[in-house]
């Protein structure tokens, strides 16, 4: 009985930290210019490329 507590007890702090971090993200998200989000945009597409060579050598 007291285990089903913990596990939803455990569940309710992740979505609460979640959130959180959520929150944060959208605070920095703000901050950026379009220009910086293209910017990370790009990268990250280099990125899956660069993932997607390597995986075929």
């Amino acid at each position: 009985m007291s285990d089903e507590k913990n596990k939803e007890n455990k569940s309710k702090a992740d979505e609460v930290h979640v959130s959180d971090g959520l929150g944060e993200l959208l605070e920095v998200s703000e901050q950026l210019t379009e220009e910086e989000i293209q910017k990370a945009a790009e990268e990250a597409k280099q990125a899956v490329e660069d993932a997607k060579n390597q995986k075929h050598h």
